[in-house]
C-alpha cells in the first residue's frame, strides 16, 4: 500500500502510469465479476457493510505501521469533506449493486463510463468552474451514447439501468467532493475514512434486516475488499507517475475486460447496441481527454 503523506509531484512518467492504470482496472474487472456473483447472495446494504469492514480489516494494521514510523496520521480537519464523499458514493455503490442484480455486466460497465460527463457537468454547475462549448458538447455525446446502450422504448427504460446511471452520476459527485481532499489528506487517511463511514452508513441500513451468511460468502467478500484496495494503490500510483489525462483512456480496456468476463463466466455476450453505444462514450471521453490536456490560450 502507498504510505499516507502530502501527495508528491506528479512525476513525467508516461509509461508506468498506463501500466498501473491497466493493472487498476483488470483487478477492478475481476472485483465486479465476484460482485455480479455474490449481489444475488446477500442484501446489497448487507455487502456494503461487510465489504467496508474488510476493507478496515486489512487498512488498521497497515495504518498502526505507518504511524509508529510517523509516516501516518488520521488526523483530520476535513471531516465534514470525508463524510459527503462517503454518502455520495454509498448511494452510487448501493445504486450499482442492484443494477448487477439485473444488467449484464458489459451493460453496467458501458454505463458507468458517463460517470467523466458528470464530474463536467457538475464542476460547472456546482463547483461554477469554466466548462467551454466543447466540454458540454462531449457531455452531451457521451449521453447519447449511453442511450443508444439502454435503448428507452414505448415501455420506458429499465430500472435497472436507471440506478447504473444514478450510480455514474452519485460517483461523480463523489469525485467533485473528494477534489479538493487529495490535496490535504494522505492516502491512508482518505481511504480509511471512506470505508469508515461507508460501513457506519451501510450497517445503518442492513442490521434491521441483517441475513446470517455462509463462510464462503464472507471470505469472497473479504477477497473482493482486497483487489478493490490493492486496484485504488496502482490508480494512486499511476496519478503520481503522471497527470490522470495520460493514463484515463486506459480505463475503457475494463470494457474488454467485463464482455471477456460476460462471456466465459455468465455465459452472455452484448449485442451490437452495447459495442455501439460504448464506441461513442469512448469517442466522446477520448476528445474530452484530449481537450483537457490541450493548452488553453492565456486570455
Amino acid at each position: 500500500m502507498t504510505a499516507p503523506g502530502a501527495p508528491p509531484e506528479t512525476a513525467d512518467r508516461p509509461l508506468p502510469a498506463i501500466a498501473a492504470q491497466f493493472v487498476c482496472f483488470t483487478l477492478v474487472s475481476i472485483a465486479d465479476a465476484i460482485l455480479k456473483i455474490i449481489v444475488t447472495e446477500a442484501p446489497s446494504w448487507q455487502i456494503m457493510a461487510m465489504r467496508s469492514a474488510s476493507s478496515l480489516l486489512i487498512l488498521t494494521p497497515i495504518i498502526l505501521v505507518q504511524m509508529a514510523r510517523g509516516r501516518a496520521t488520521l488526523r483530520t480537519g476535513r471531516l465534514k469533506a470525508h463524510i459527503l464523499r462517503a454518502a455520495l458514493s454509498a448511494v452510487s455503490v448501493f445504486a450499482y449493486f442492484e443494477a448487477l442484480r439485473e444488467l449484464d455486466l458489459p451493460v453496467a460497465t458501458a454505463i458507468l463510463f458517463v460517470t467523466p460527463f458528470f464530474v463536467v457537468m457538475l464542476s460547472g454547475l456546482v463547483l461554477r468552474e469554466h466548462v467551454g462549448l466543447n466540454r458540454w458538447i462531449a457531455v452531451a455525446i457521451g449521453f447519447v451514447g449511453a442511450l443508444v446502450i439502454i435503448r428507452p422504448g414505448p415501455e420506458g427504460v429499465s430500472f435497472a439501468a436507471v440506478l447504473a446511471v444514478v450510480s455514474a452520476a452519485t460517483w461523480g459527485a463523489a469525485m467533485v467532493a473528494i477534489r479538493a481532499l487529495g490535496k490535504t489528506e494522505g492516502t491512508l487517511s482518505i481511504l480509511f475514512y471512506f470505508n469508515l463511514f461507508i460501513c457506519l452508513i451501510a450497517l445503518a441500513f442492513a442490521l434491521p434486516g441483517w441475513q446470517p451468511v455462509p463462510p464462503w460468502l464472507v471470505a469472497t467478500i473479504l477477497l473482493n475488499a482486497a483487489i478493490q484496495l490493492v486496484a485504488q494503490s496502482f490508480m494512486l500510483m499511476a496519478f503520481r507517475f503522471a497527470s490522470a489525462s495520460v493514463s484515463a483512456p486506459v480505463q475503457y480496456t475494463q470494457l474488454l475486460w467485463s464482455v471477456a468476463a460476460g462471456w466465459f463466466v455468465f455465459n452472455v455476450f452484448p449485442g451490437p447496441q452495447v459495442f455501439a453505444g460504448a464506441a461513442i462514450i469512448v469517442a466522446s471521453g477520448l476528445y474530452l481527454i484530449w481537450s483537457e490536456r490541450r493548452p488553453r490560450r492565456p486570455s
